[in-house]
């Protein structure tokens, strides 16, 4: 492929001017109202599609926050109803309770948000290895749980309105990613079973179910193993009893906790960036498997948008000519997330992805810079020449825009950069200057 030419300051000029015509400013990231209003220039690309990708560079910068609230106000009212962040399953589905319910006591028992009351006692899973500061001090637990609360409440408020429109449309929230620290399956399954009556078949099943005091990892995952084997051998049985839905959310949630010690298991222990991958590549076949699930229990007309780092969310990594990262999603080996869901679904897919020009994080891992800068020759620097806020288009008939079909330097968390064509990778970019950390 051809490398982009950094002297042709003609393709960067017209650029300048497609963007000066076709961006989208906004003056204030938090009127998520007002500021949706303005995002129907989006619905030539995104009529007909059923998959949205609602992409970000940095999981800790505050502003992706708002980002996220504004692009799912309009995708919700164009009928994107399910929705799919990058957490653990169980905290998805109390996120989920939440929504439905508006009880404050599903948000309060939230792994991902610091809650530790469905954690191990007798036995220590946390990482030994490169990972060990995602659970040491330095991590911003207090401050990404505030925004994630925050976030919650702003989603229910979305969700709100759409049940009170016509339509009568209701959110649905999942998590898609591993439980980094599981646990809060085993509540979800007891919640599941409490009020089943006492029979044979189930209470072998329950018992397999339950956590054994003192039993190692290896130990947990094979007693998971075999209560799903018993599920399937008792499928039958277990419909007439339960129900066919109660069947499948309960293979479901001990699917999940089996897989998140299985992620555990292969990646805590690794000691460095290269060693994850392994663990990288299991967990992005994890997410598959996960989304896929999700697909099942959607109806033909529904709608699915998921949020997650742009890099999950790549439809052409074959495009990527050059990444920073040591380890990052596919471990190497396997398909990200986006190209595997773009590749079964062709043409049904809008994919924005967020890109920033510089500020600071609240990333923890001691080795890695909180300082973002802004890198000169790369595409965030060209957008930080435009504005300090906007949304653009990709519209690859405008050979004004041709800028974004070559292979250019686009800056990530942690100053990672990639090099790739963003017209491959999206339909529009969703540009902020200066970003923060996360708040409290």
């Amino acid at each position: 492929m051809k490398l982009f030419d950094f002297s042709n300051r003609r393709a960067i000029e017209d650029f300048r001017a497609y963007a000066a015509e076709r961006a989208i400013a906004f003056s204030n990231l938090e009127a998520t109202n007002e500021n949706a209003r303005q995002l129907s220039i989006l619905d030539p690309l995104v009529t007909e599609k059923r998959f949205a990708y609602v992409g970000e560079p940095d999981h800790f910068i505050h502003e992706k926050y708002a980002y996220r609230l504004l692009m799912l106000k309009y995708l919700a009212g164009r009928g994107f109803t399910h929705l799919g962040e990058e957490i653990g399953a169980s905290d998805g589905m109390r996120i989920d309770r939440f929504l439905g319910t508006g009880d404050e006591s599903h948000v309060e028992r939230i792994a991902i948000y610091g809650y530790s009351g469905t954690i191990r006692t007798d036995r220590d899973d946390t990482p030994t290895g490169i990972l060990r500061d995602s659970f040491g001090a330095a991590y911003p637990t207090a401050q990404f749980a505030a925004e994630q609360k925050r976030f919650a409440h702003g989603i229910r408020e979305i969700g709100a309105h759409l049940e009170s429109a016509e339509s009568g449309s209701r959110l649905h929230f999942f998590g898609f990613d591993i439980d980094a620290l599981p646990g809060g399956g085993y509540a979800d399954l007891a919640e599941i079973l409490e009020s089943v009556p006492a029979d044979a078949t189930i209470d072998r099943i329950r018992n397999a179910l339950q956590r054994v005091k003192g039993e190692t990892i290896d130990a947990e995952i094979a007693r998971l193993d075999e209560a799903l084997r018993l599920i399937e051998a008792d499928s039958n049985r277990l419909a007439e009893i339960l129900g066919a839905d109660r069947v499948s959310a309960i293979r479901h949630c001990a699917t999940c906790i089996r897989d998140s010690f299985n992620y555990v298991r292969i990646t805590y222990p690794a000691k460095s960036w290269d060693a994850l991958n392994p663990g990288m590549a299991f967990r992005e076949r994890y997410m598959q498997r996960q989304l896929d699930h999700r697909i099942g229990q959607m109806r033909a007309n529904e709608k699915l948008a998921l949020m997650s780092h742009n890099m999950h969310l790549c439809r052409a990594p074959d495009a990527v000519l050059r990444s920073d990262a040591a380890a990052g999603p596919g471990g190497k080996t396997d398909p990200p997330l986006g190209a595997w869901l773009s590749a079964r679904y062709p043409a049904e897919v809008f994919s924005i992805w967020m890109i920033v020009g510089r500020g600071r994080d609240s990333q923890p891992f001691p080795s890695l810079s909180n300082n973002i800068r802004e890198k000169a020759g790369t595409l965030n620097a060209i957008l930080g020449g435009i504005g300090d806020c906007f949304i653009l288009p990709i519209d690859g008939a405008d050979s004004r825009a041709r800028l974004l079909a070559e292979n250019i330097e686009i800056m990530h968390d942690a100053n990672g950069g990639v090099r790739t064509a963003i017209a491959m990778q999206a339909d529009a970019i969703f540009f902020i200057r200066e970003v923060t950390p996360l708040r409290a």
